[in-house]
This record gives C-alpha cells, sequence and structure tokens, in this order.
C-alpha cells in the first residue's frame, strides 16, 4: 500500500511536470506565431511601401526642411549598401594599384602578392621602392631607394632586377649611370659618369663593365682621351689614344689590358714617333723609329722592352743613309754589326759591344785581321818600333808592336778621340757617370805619354798641351787596362787608351 501510493504520488508530480513543459512549448509556440504574423505584416507594409506610390504626408520623412519619399530613401540606402559592399570587397581591392598608388609595408603578407602601382615602405615606414609590381616584384618603371630613403635607382624592371633603360645615383644624388641594364647590370649602351657628374665613358657594357666599342673621357675637363675596343673595363681592341686636346692623336693600334699591345703606332705632339709591335706598353717586336721633328728615320729593326734588341739598322737624319746595320742588345750595338759613313761606305765590319766597336777584341790580334774588318786606313806611320794605323771615320787609331815570339806586328793598344761615345763615356762625362760605369780608378796620375802618342794626337787632331803630364785616371780589367786623358783642369775628357796589360 505504501509503494503503491509512493509511486502513484511521483507519476502524478512527472504528470503535472509534462503538462506544465507542454503549456510552456504551446506558449513559446504562441509567440513565435505572434512574432512571425507581426514580422511578415511589417515586412507586407514594408514591401507595400517600396511598391506604393507616395499618396499621404506620412509616405515622407522630413528633414533639414525637407521631404523625402521613404520608399526612396529605402531603396537608396539599399543601393548605396550594396554598391558599398561591392567596393569595399571587390572594386577597392581591384583599384588599388591600378587606379591609384598602394602603400606597402614589406613585411606584410600583401607584399609578396601585390600586382600594379604601389608604395614600399620599411618597418620603420621609410620609401624603398616606389613603382609597378607584379606579384610582390618590381616589374615595369619604378625607383628603388636605400635603408635610409635616398634615390638608388630610376629605370625599368623585370623580376624584380634593373632590366632596360634606367639611372644609378650615388647617395649625395648625383647619377653615374645612365643607359641600359640586365639582370641588375649595365648591359648595352650606356654613360658612366664620375662622382661629381662628369662624363667619363660613354659606349657599350657587358655583364656590369665596359665591353665593345665606347669613348673614354678626362674626369676633370671631360675631353676625350680614347675611342675603340674595350673588354672587362679595360681598353682591349682596336682604338684611338688622344692627347690632352681630345683631338691630337697619340697612339693608335692594338691595346690588351689597357697597355698598348700588337700593332700600333705612337705619335709626339701630332708627329709620327714609332710604327710596329708593341707589348706591355712597350716597343717590341718589328718596328721603325722615326725623328719627332723631321720624320726621318732612326731605326728600323727589332725591339724588346723599348729598346733596339735583336737586328736592325740605324740611319743617319739628315741623309736617311744606312749608318749602322747589324745586332743590338738592350738598346745598343752589341755582336756582329757593319758600320758606314755618312755617305754609306764601310768604315767596319766586326763586332760591337756596349755600343760601340769592341775594340777590345782586337787587343793582340795582328794587322791583316785588324785591316780585313776595319778596311783600308786613313794613316799609316812607323815610330819608335810602333806601327800606328789611324781610321778618321772612326776617330780611332790602333798602335801595333813586335810579338818577339811571332816576331810580327800585334795590336797593343787602342787610342779613341771623342767624337764618338765610348761605353756611354763620351767628352763631357762626369766623374759620376765614369764611376757608374767604370768603378773607381785605380790611379789618378798626370801621366807621362810615350813620344809616338804625339803621332796619335796629331792624326786624330786630340789637343794635349803637354803630352807628359796629362791628367789621367787607370781602369784595371781583366787582361787589359783603360785610361782616360783630360785638360788640364781635368774637366773634359780628351781621349781613351785601351790597352794590353
Amino acid at each position: 500500500m505504501i509503494l503503491g501510493e509512493i509511486f502513484s504520488r511521483i507519476t502524478s508530480t512527472v504528470q503535472s511536470q509534462l503538462n506544465g513543459m507542454l503549456a510552456w512549448l504551446v506558449q513559446l509556440q504562441n509567440i513565435g506565431t505572434t512574432l512571425s504574423q507581426k514580422v511578415q505584416q511589417k515586412l507586407q507594409k514594408f514591401i507595400q511601401t517600396l511598391t506604393k506610390p507616395p499618396t499621404s504626408k506620412q509616405d515622407y520623412w522630413r528633414a533639414f526642411g525637407l521631404y523625402f519619399a521613404k520608399r526612396f530613401v529605402i531603396i537608396g540606402s539599399a543601393v548605396i549598401g550594396v554598391i558599398g559592399y561591392c567596393i569595399i570587397y571587390f572594386v577597392y581591392p581591384w583599384a588599388e594599384g591600378k587606379l591609384w598608388r598602394a602603400t606597402i609595408r614589406l613585411d606584410s603578407p600583401k607584399y609578396s602578392k601585390f600586382s600594379g602601382k604601389a608604395k614600399v615602405v620599411d618597418s620603420m615606414g621609410i620609401t624603398i621602392y616606389v613603382g609597378d609590381m607584379s606579384n610582390g616584384a618590381p616589374e615595369g618603371f619604378g625607383s628603388q631607394y636605400n635603408s635610409d630613403g635616398l634615390l638608388v635607382y630610376k629605370g625599368n624592371f623585370v623580376s624584380g632586377k634593373y632590366s632596360g633603360e634606367g639611372e644609378i645615383y650615388t647617395e649625395n644624388g648625383i647619377m653615374i649611370y645612365k643607359g641600359q641594364f640586365d639582370n641588375n647590370k649595365a648591359h648595352g649602351e650606356g654613360q658612366q659618369f664620375n662622382n661629381v657628374g662628369k662624363i667619363i665613358y660613354t659606349g657599350q657594357f657587358a655583364v656590369g663593365q665596359r665591353s665593345g666599342t665606347g669613348i673614354e673621357y678626362d674626369a676633370k675637363t671631360t675631353v676625350k682621351k680614347y675611342y675603340g675596343e674595350f673588354a672587362n673595363d679595360t681598353r682591349e681592341g682596336n682604338g684611338v689614344e688622344y692627347a690632352d686636346d681630345g683631338e691630337t692623336i697619340v697612339y693608335e693600334g692594338s691595346f690588351k689590358a689597357g697597355v698598348y699591345d700588337g700593332t700600333g703606332k705612337l705619335y709626339d705632339s701630332g708627329n709620327l714617333l714609332y710604327s710596329g709591335s708593341f707589348m706591355n706598353g712597350f716597343y717590341s717586336g718589328t718596328g721603325i723609329l722615326y725623328d719627332k721633328d723631321t720624320g726621318a728615320m732612326i731605326y728600323a729593326g727589332e725591339f724588346k722592352e723599348g729598346k733596339y734588341d735583336g737586328t736592325g739598322k740605324l740611319y743617319d737624319t739628315d741623309t736617311q743613309v744606312v749608318i749602322y746595320e747589324g745586332e743590338f742588345s738592350k738598346g745598343k750595338r752589341q755582336g756582329a754589326g757593319t758600320s758606314y759613313d755618312k755617305l754609306g761606305s764601310q768604315s767596319f765590319d766586326g763586332e760591337f759591344r756596349g755600343d760601340s766597336i769592341d775594340y777590345i777584341a782586337y787587343l793582340g790580334t795582328g794587322v791583316d785581321d785588324v785591316t780585313t774588318q776595319f778596311g783600308p786606313e786613313s794613316y799609316r806611320a812607323e815610330k819608335d818600333n810602333r806601327l800606328i794605323l789611324t781610321y778618321l771615320a772612326l776617330d780611332a787609331s790602333i798602335v801595333f808592336k813586335v810579338d818577339p815570339e811571332k816576331g810580327e806586328y800585334v795590336c797593343e793598344k787602342v787610342l779613341l778621340g771623342i767624337k764618338n761615345d765610348f761605353m756611354g763615356l763620351g767628352a763631357q762625362s762626369t766623374a759620376v757617370e765614369r764611376k757608374s760605369v767604370m768603378g773607381e780608378p785605380f790611379s789618378s796620375i798626370n801621366f807621362s805619354c810615350p813620344d809616338y802618342y804625339s803621332t796619335v794626337f796629331s792624326h786624330l787632331a786630340i789637343n794635349i798641351n803637354n803630352i807628359k803630364k796629362v791628367p789621367s785616371d787607370k781602369y784595371i780589367m781583366d787582361n787589359y787596362f783603360i785610361r782616360f786623358y783630360f785638360n788640364d783642369g781635368k774637366t773634359e775628357l780628351k781621349c781613351i787608351e785601351i790597352c794590353t796589360m
């Protein structure tokens, strides 16, 4: 009985709660229905307002002393809202960068995808680029700036790199290059300027360097210095170098690594100085050297490092007669050669050393050996058991004495006048110059010359006041000695003696 009564009470309570809940749901449904009906009525009224022409004052709103039809205001607001939505979400993103320039931060997600006209700024707001972009990279015309906001480049871009026409600027705003680019480097036709804006080059470039044909200008005067070919930023190939006036030719020919190399012509004040081969900026190979004032040939033959070296010919600049033909070394006659007088007659055919006849080689030789190579003498004399052969064309006297063992004359010494230099030393040579060639003298005395010297001095027209007291310097060599004779004040060289020991 008790359990049944408890169960009955629980059932009655649950049923009561369910009935209450059902009643709440019905009430909620009625509220929803009522609201739905009211919304529907309002919507119908709103639609009627929009579709029905205004017929009474209640169909208008008054503002600023004016009446506006409700339906016009509602429809207009709706249209404006839709248009605004489209502008914000569709038109504005499309137009930004097309109809106006967009401002974009370099570190923003938008930067990597943006295409159009843009002003790109860094995280500090400093402008680093202004111009056209495509997919997050400069494309088309634009201007690039450094981290301080200073102009670096203005011109065309392709895939974010300088390409096409453009200009490069220094931090001071001075243009230092104007022309064509490819892959961030000067490539094609262009002009270079120095840091003060003066032109220094105009012509062709390749991979950022002067390459091809161009003109180089003086950085101070902007006068033309060179016209020709370039490679790797240096003169390379055929070209013309000009003097300070920009017109007078200094050199025309081949260049290598910026210096004369190959075949070319060198000028002095517009006059031809040299024509032939060059190497590393020096005469080298076969060429012709000219007198810069008269244009007459001086030398024709082989050169090395700017000096006569090899075989060649020397010319008299007045008559253009060959005065020497043979071998040279380091700018001097050295080795086998033939010398001629100004009329072209042979004066000597034999060995040369140090730009002079190698008289040393004839010490100890016989008369026939000498006359075979020296030719007929100008004077022949015998005095004090000496045979003296004088060659005026050579300004030399060769003195022979009898060799007791051979029983014949052999060359004892050679005495030279001062018309020609010997070993680079001449009448006006100084003590310092003689020392640089000969070293320190073995002795310096007033030498008493043998009597037969008067004959030699007479033949060579050497003026010695007192042959018994001649100031002299003696230099000991390997198996011979060289003595220099001077005037009384020892200020002028008068004669040179080469003698066996």
